[in-house]
């Protein structure tokens, strides 16, 4: 019972060992730990030991940057899961994939490895509830300061579960830290029953948390995290995944209704577009202090929207260091080519004069696939930022992705095999130097970019694109929010319109905007394109400069994608889980 136990016990100590030097959320927030061992009445007889043990939970959040010791199983981002990236080394080449596989053959785990706590519910849980339960006997604490922790604690907690849910449907619900005598056989909720549990407890914890916080206490959950996160968490569910007229798979936890609703309902959607128009409106009354960058400078304003910590433009995030220092932090996928972009994911930025769909067989294109004559960039300025790509500004200088160029792939370069499909993933890792080092160091959990592609999402699920909301806005006009800011021209309805083919947009829409940032897998699990997305084979661009110091460019396809079975949709619960016969019901497919 490992899993379940972990997040259910307390014991008699609270262990205050997670290294607080690099989780700084304002100026003054938290200092190293006094021991690394401390009773509970001990950790709370005091503000200064019992925000050690807020920062305990605060820990816990994921950070989705491919580091060396990942939230995901050896260091992969998520898009290599998809049709974004691709990798050799992932067991989804083969199908050799089983519940018995272990955690690290997964992009998702339970619990954690070692002494990794990030990303880690079954710790994240704990201690928060662990926090919850004994703040109030702090003496030196106002009774408004317990309420706002706690509140924060909430919203830790229905972070977790979010994330369980997306990965794995319904799961036990735990509503305080148990003690080692009481009853902990607990089953898996309906996928609606925890939902709603979810929703409830965000729902609590905005009633009593601040819109925004103080630039002192940047980083604390507010209000506004806990209402974005109600709207990823309906507008996921909503999606044809779970809402749907028939279960991805059959299955024991298709029938007890633990991986789907079991219908479909248009209220679904309906709930989450109220839900993310309730935050837009809140955040109007709040003087709109979140808000997308946007000053004009299309490159400026997507690293400052994505990369520059205490921008508005981030609703939520992580900070798992203080700062970029250049080793093993910034990143282990980098160096070993552990996932690689393909180049079909470089085709998806469109041509920026007129907003056009990238070609290769345009000789306009082809002549100028990165920069025209004056060195000027020619495609969606998000392109650069994402990817690495030959011509770019690298280090001081420029960008050699071509065969025997310092970053080409096969050259002896530092990026390795990085660059083997022709272009290199370059959000947050930069140009690894200059544009990182001693750079404060956060993990963009939420943007507001994500709440307007799905409002703008959902509206066209509704048949609503064209129809104005309650803020005069259009499903285009949230859509254009985010793409004019990369310096495009605006979409219209004319050129896509609504229905399947805006769908399919916006989708690509959230790949450009948010590579790298854990969306594009989630997008292909929760519309089912496993089967459509993954399997697409791996295209390679291959660049060769001529003696005149131009370039020839050639597109082939090197390698097949993955293969897809569908349940895959949802992770399985390991075998040594499923050993413990207290009632977990496996996944479809999985059995």
């Amino acid at each position: 019972m490992r899993v379940i136990s972990k997040i259910l016990f307390t014991g008699a100590l609270v262990g205050v060992l997670v290294s607080c030097e690099d989780l700084k959320f304002g100026n003054a927030f938290l200092e190293k730990p006094v021991s690394d061992e401390m009773s509970i009445d001990e950790v709370f007889s005091s503000k200064q030991y019992a925000d050690q043990a807020l920062n305990q939970f605060y820990k816990s959040l994921q950070d989705y940057l491919p580091s060396l010791r990942g939230y995901h199983a050896e260091a992969y981002i998520l898009d290599v899961w998809s049709d974004v990236g691709y990798t050799s080394r992932l067991p989804w080449n083969t199908g050799a994939i089983t519940p018995s596989s272990g955690p690290s053959f997964f992009p998702y785990q339970l619990y954690s490895k070692g002494n990794e706590v990030m990303g880690d519910p079954t710790y994240g849980i704990r201690k928060a509830y662990v926090y919850i339960e004994n703040v109030d006997n702090v003496v030196d604490m106002t009774d408004a300061e317990k309420k706002i922790r706690k509140a924060e604690a909430k919203v830790v907690i229905a972070n977790h579960y979010i994330n369980m849910i997306r990965f794995y449907g319904g799961v036990p619900w735990i509503d305080h830290a148990y003690m080692a005598d009481e009853d902990f056989q607990l089953p898996r909720l309906t996928l609606e029953e925890t939902v709603q549990n979810t929703v409830n407890l965000l729902d609590e914890a905005a009633a009593d948390l601040p819109w925004y916080t103080s630039d002192a206490e940047y980083g604390h959950m507010t209000a506004a995290a806990a209402k974005a996160l109600k709207f990823r968490l309906l507008h996921f569910v909503a999606s044809p995944l779970f809402n749907n007229d028939e279960p991805y798979l059959a299955g024991e936890a298709s029938t007890e209704k633990l991986v789907w609703y079991g219908d479909y309902q248009q209220s679904r959607w309906e709930a989450a577009l109220q839900a993310g128009l309730d935050f837009l409106q809140l955040n109007q009354d709040n003087g709109n202090y979140y808000r997308i960058e946007n000053t004009g400078n299309p490159r400026e304003d997507y690293v400052n929207g994505y990369f520059t910590k205490g921008n508005r433009e981030v609703v939520m995030a992580s900070f798992r260091w203080g700062i970029y220092d250049g080793i093993d932090k910034p990143f282990r996928m980098y160096e070993g080519g552990y996932g690689s972009p393909r180049s079909s994911y470089a085709d998806m930025f469109g041509w920026k004069a007129d907003g056009s769909k990238f070609d290769w067989d345009n000789p306009e294109h082809r002549a100028h696939p990165f920069f025209d004559d004056a060195g000027n960039p020619t495609r969606d300025i998000r392109l650069y930022e994402n990817l690495v790509v030959n011509g770019d500004k690298w280090q001081g200088r420029t960008a050699e992705v071509y065969s025997g160029g310092r970053e080409g792939y096969g050259s002896g370069s530092s990026v390795q095999n990085k660059t083997q499909y022709g272009y290199g993933f370059r959000k947050f890792i930069r140009d690894k130097k200059n544009e990182i080092a001693g750079q404060p160091y956060s993990c963009p959990l939420i943007r507001m970019p994500e709440i307007y592609l799905g409002i703008a999402e959902i509206m066209n699920q509704l048949g609503q694109a064209n129809t104005p909301d309650r803020f005069g806005n259009t499903a285009y006009d949230y859509l254009n929010m985010v793409h004019e800011r990369a310096g495009m021209p605006a979409v219209t309805s004319s050129e896509v319109p609504a229905g399947d083919e805006l769908l399919n947009y916006l989708l690509d829409e959230r790949a450009r905007e948010f590579g790298q940032e854990d969306v594009r897998y989630h997008d292909m699990i929760r519309y089912k394109k496993g089967a459509e997305w993954a399997t697409r084979p791996v295209e390679s661009l291959t660049a060769k400069k001529n003696t005149d110091g131009t370039f020839e460019y050639t597109v082939t396809v090197t390698e097949y994608g993955y293969m897809w079975k569908d349940c895959w949709y949802l992770l399985p619960f390991l075998t040594e889980e499923m050993n413990k016969k207290y009632g977990l019901i496996q996944n479809p497919g999985w059995e």
